[in-house]
């Protein structure tokens, strides 16, 4: 494997502060979305995060906007807050093209693009994308190159690369990206393996519980496991984990909106385990609570900017 130009791991800038997301499906009309990305913008979210996918993931014949090109509009619709797919799906794109749309959109968004990758979510569904489905094994190792191949996209102007899966010759970046020395990496990981290339490459670990989580206490439990299995391979690999953002997806059983007591908690339990990011799906997208409006309406205003700095 060979690319043309230096490649470095980049050395990126990690905040201590607590970092807030917000989690929107592009699955409402357009005119809904945009007033939903400005809303989250104003309430002081630091990313904004849609999703990859052919079908709707939860509901089976529901809208569902394609992923890159909504990302442009939601980064032509603000002006701070961050924006990225959480997750781009391996199943979906072809690295290169990934990379030159990443390059893209964060010339677009002025810099404030985050770049979430994954190998396999259920919910995306890649027979219904005309994907073959690949093994464990080869999802894992086709992973590690398309990571390594975008991580070297997004560095060199031009890139030649010869893997097992995937190979490139002479593909151009230019300008490249307009965070330097690339945009930041977030990974999605949940296994051994995964967890190893999260380790070894990202700049952000992405986490959730998992869709056979029934309790509150397995989902912090799992969490907490996972992080010091994560913390172990950080170590092996001479990383420091504290240099790599530790990224929470609540997902049910999880309920922040249920009160203003209950997210503050929340944050203070997986904030000592060593979670510094939470993505939290706007209100009422897993049940019809008309107070979780409320709630967040309260968190954004009175709790963000204290919660930050824990």
């Amino acid at each position: 494997m060979a690319s043309t130009g230096h490649l470095a791991r980049p050395v990126l800038p990690t905040s201590t502060m607590i970092r807030f997301c917000i989690y929107q499906y592009q699955h409402h009309p357009l005119p809904q979305l945009i007033e939903r990305w400005v809303r989250a913008e104003e309430a002081g979210f630091d990313v904004l995060w849609n999703v990859d996918a052919v079908n709707e993931p939860d509901h089976p014949g529901m809208t569902l906007f394609e992923a890159s090109t909504t990302l442009a509009a939601m980064a032509l619709s603000t002006s701070r807050i961050r924006v990225g797919t959480l997750v781009t799906s391996m199943y979906l794109r072809n690295p290169v093209m990934m990379a030159k749309t990443a390059m893209t959109l964060d010339h677009l968004s002025g810099g404030r693009l985050e770049l979430a990758l994954g190998a396999r979510d259920p919910s995306v569904r890649a027979e219904a994308a005309g994907v073959p489905p690949w093994t464990r094994g080869e999802q894992v190792a086709r992973f590690g190159e398309f990571v390594e191949l975008i991580d070297r996209l997004l560095q060199n102007d031009t890139t030649t690369y010869q893997g097992r899966y995937y190979r490139c010759s002479h593909a151009e970046m230019i300008p490249g990206p307009v965070q330097r020395p690339r945009l930041p990496i977030t990974i999605a990981a949940h296994g051994p393996r995964m967890l190893r290339i999260a380790a070894a490459n990202a700049d952000s670990w992405s986490q959730w519980g998992g869709y056979d989580i029934q309790t509150e206490r397995q989902f912090f439990e799992v969490t907490r496991d996972r992080g010091a299995q994560f913390a172990e391979l950080c170590a092996e690999g001479g990383r420091d984990p504290k240099d790599i953002r530790h990224s929470l997806v609540c997902f049910p059983p999880l309920t922040p909106w249920e009160s203003v007591e209950y997210f503050s908690d929340m944050i203070g339990r997986y904030g000592a385990v060593g979670i510094d990011e939470f993505v939290l799906y706007w209100p009422q997208t897993w049940r019809e609570m008309a107070h979780e409006e409320v709630v967040f309406e309260h968190v954004c205003g009175d709790q963000l900017p204290s919660l930050r700095s824990l």
